[in-house]
């Protein structure tokens, strides 16, 4: 973010801060104000200091008592976002963003945060609402909406927005880019389609949507293609998200390419979903060791060790 649209968001919040107070109040309730205003700015200054130095935990702290003061402060949340995704906590950002967001939508920042912070998630089915509005804000938009639906597969979409870019004249660079990719992406497919097996019994275990994404990220392991992985994984999350094997997988994924952390949170949330002790619980805590064994944590290793049943 630039300086100026900084000091834009800065003048917003501080704006926010002049409370108007009735009569009968009198003196002490503009002191009051007075002295959590202070608190305020001192809080979120300083705040703006550890996150330029990079101590984004300090400045987590620090935003978090300007929540204390102003809870419904959106550009606070929008602050804690933007550490929270400096630390790859991209499920705690994107809450923030969207409460950002929800106060005000239409501001381009606040929405391309959240686009970001679910791109990054590779949530592309979350994302393509989002793509949508700020295309309403701002044409720029309209290759990472075509990305994103070519990302889904959803390759018609994509050609609609590519043929828009063309026919109106933007960016016709990146619309011809595009258009070459979604040509390679359809003789792809047309090769992988061919290389299928098309014997009655293979075509029967693919008939349910489930094992079709379970073969797909499967297939994806064996090329060590891991992104591709992560993608399938979390779109089948999207569609069905009390699945605890798409977050099993999505986790494996995310250890591959070296975010652990974010493992970690995955594992969390799809551990709510088992609802016996059995393999896959076992497998769920074989991820945890691999993520907190690369994060040098030796306690949460030995404990998740502890777990594993024979």
């Amino acid at each position: 973010m630039t300086s100026n649209r900084y000091k834009i968001l800065v003048l917003c919040l501080f704006s926010s801060i002049s409370i108007g107070f009735s009569q009968e109040d009198g003196q002490s309730a503009e002191l009051t104000a007075e002295v959590n205003s202070d608190a305020f700015q001192e809080s979120f200054f300083e705040a703006l200091k550890q996150k330029g130095i990079e101590n984004y935990d300090r400045a987590i702290q620090a935003l978090l008592e300007c929540k204390k003061l102003q809870p419904d402060n959106e550009v606070v949340d929008y602050e804690l976002g933007l550490n929270y995704m400096q630390q790859t906590n991209y499920i705690q950002a994107q809450e923030y963003f969207e409460r950002a967001v929800s106060v005000d939508s239409k501001n381009k920042w606040y929405q391309d945060a959240l686009l970001f912070c679910l791109l990054k998630q590779h949530n592309y089915h979350a994302a393509v609402p989002v793509a949508e509005h700020l295309l309403s804000l701002d044409t720029d938009y309209y290759k990472t909406l075509a990305d994103i639906y070519m990302q889904l597969g959803q390759d018609a979409q994509a050609k609609k927005i590519i043929d828009k870019m063309q026919a109106q004249g933007i960016d016709l660079n990146a619309a011809a880019q595009l258009e070459n990719r979604l040509r390679i992406n359809t003789h792809t497919q047309v090769v992988l389609d061919m290389d299928q097996p098309q014997s009655s019994s293979s075509t029967a275990a693919l008939n349910s949507p489930m094992d079709q994404y379970s073969a797909q990220i499967e297939k994806q392991f064996k090329k060590t293609d891991y992104a591709e992985a992560l993608r399938y994984s979390s779109e089948a999350i999207d569609n069905f998200p009390t699945q605890p094997l798409f977050y099993l997988y999505k986790a494996r994924s995310l250890n591959k390419l070296q975010n652990h952390k974010m493992a970690i949170q995955i594992l969390e949330q799809g551990l709510t979903y088992i609802l016996d002790e059995d393999q896959m619980t076992n497998n769920f805590y074989k991820e945890f060791v691999v993520a907190y064994m690369a994060l040098g944590d030796q306690q949460k290793v030995d404990h998740y060790q502890g777990m594993i049943k024979n």
